[in-house]
């Protein structure tokens, strides 16, 4: 993809994820008592429909506040481009792709099992500069974000966490967003982490 003359490749690499990734998002999740393993981290190929390029174009184009107009387009089309097959069940999935739409850096579904993290990002211009590489980690406190700190907080919502209301002041910075962007968690966002990861191996440990 390219975005305002910004050519953007896959340039994390597995052992970033094993390696620096994986120990920051583990920092973060300590808090709850979680952490996570790495089970397979590998390049798989994308689906290659006829309409490949149109659907990566549109991809780059997106905006944020376009839902309002087009509705979920932006991850359907993103969905087109991942093959189901290589999807694992019962673990977290987590797609690495370029780029997601501009000023957007991950989503995931709430209770999911999969997440999709861009590791090229406008955000911290709002669109108006071209992507730069997102960082790997970030120390604390929490400036412009990172890509471990990105798939935490996209984690949380596939162990249906939610976004905080933005009107409630927050003395920290919430992993989950809110009024002030950081790394912490609330007693009751940790609990209902827990229950839900326990929910996640009991069917891994079924399956």
């Amino acid at each position: 993809m390219t975005v305002k003359g910004q050519a953007m490749e896959m340039w994390v690499k597995p052992d970033d994820l094993t390696g620096l990734v994986l120990t920051e998002i583990n920092r973060i999740w300590k808090q709850a008592n979680i952490q996570f393993t790495i089970e397979r981290a590998q390049v798989e190929p994308m689906q290659q429909p006829d309409n490949f390029a149109q659907l990566c174009e549109s991809i780059a184009k997106f905006k944020r506040g376009d839902e309002k107009q087009y509705g979920s387009q932006r991850t359907d089309n993103i969905g087109k481009l991942l093959d189901p097959a290589h999807r694992h069940p019962t673990a977290l999935n987590v797609y690495l792709l370029p780029f997601i739409g501009s000023t957007y850096q991950g989503y995931a579904n709430i209770g999911g099992n999969h997440a999709v993290i861009g590791v090229w990002t406008d955000k911290a211009t709002h669109g108006k500069k071209p992507p730069v590489k997102a960082l790997l980690v970030e120390l604390e406190p929490m400036k412009v974000g990172s890509l471990a700190r990105t798939i935490a907080h996209e984690i949380g919502h596939n162990l249906t966490l939610q976004h905080p209301d933005k009107s409630v002041v927050s003395e920290v910075g919430r992993l989950m967003g809110g009024s002030k962007q950081g790394y912490a968690l609330t007693a009751e966002e940790i609990a209902q982490a827990r229950t839900s990861a326990r929910k996640h191996l009991q069917n891994d440990q079924n399956r």
